[in-house]
């Protein structure tokens, strides 16, 4: 468990890397996303932060090892909302999606949740105490995939960026798609990149190579 900056915090690996921020007012502790464990969302204890103050959750697709915890998450904290692109929301919400959430390469049966609300189009922003969440959607990895910004106090850019290195999937993925999100995140010059199985990239310098490796 790391703080990566004041307030932002990596949490660990649960088949995905799981992030939270403290908003530090009455919205609480926002998660980008949930992994598969509920055991290492409730860790944040060691941090002096309570795992009954998460109050939302912003999901950045639908696969399984993003999603698996978000079931049992909504079962120990009832107060938790969710939050994904209209374009993953099925998946999400409902059951028989196996297939497009990759439950059954894990061999498990993903249990839905329901969303608090459906992100639509290119943009929203999701306001939760000082800070502006940017919503951005950047399909190819999933038809609904987004990615998150954020800027903190002291102006940094901070990038959630789960599953930029991919892998196209055949029948989920578009390769077209792809490359044009990747495009559109080069162009945000972000400080900070908190990717979803490789870790934390930083300065924007780094940031800038990691994102152009998968440009063709």
């Amino acid at each position: 468990m790391k703080e990566i900056v004041k307030d932002i915090y990596h949490l660990g690996d649960s088949g995905c890397s799981v992030y939270l921020i403290n908003t530090n007012s009455s919205d609480g502790l926002v998660l980008i996303d949930c992994g598969m464990s509920l055991q290492l969302i409730k860790k944040i204890n060691k941090i002096n932060l309570n795992p009954m103050d998460i109050r939302h959750c912003i999901i950045t697709h639908f696969h399984i090892d993003h999603i698996g915890a978000c079931y049992d998450l909504k079962q120990f904290n009832k107060n938790v909302k969710f939050y994904a692109h209209e374009l993953d929301a099925i998946a999400i919400e409902e059951e028989g999606h196996n297939k497009e959430t990759a439950a059954m390469w894990y061999g498990v049966n993903y249990k839905p949740v329901k969303l608090a609300r459906r992100i639509k189009g290119e943009l929203e922003i999701l306001k939760f105490g000082d800070y502006g969440f940017q919503c951005i959607h950047t399909p190819g990895h999933t038809p609904g995939s987004i990615s998150i910004l954020i800027e903190t106090e002291e102006h940094a850019k901070i990038l959630f960026g789960q599953d930029l290195h991919g892998p196209i999937i055949p029948g989920v993925s578009d390769f077209n798609d792809y490359q044009k999100s990747l495009e559109k995140l080069l162009d945000l010059n972000a400080d900070i990149l908190c990717e979803g199985h490789f870790g934390i990239f930083q300065p924007a310098s780094e940031v800038q190579r990691y994102i152009k490796k998968y440009i063709e």
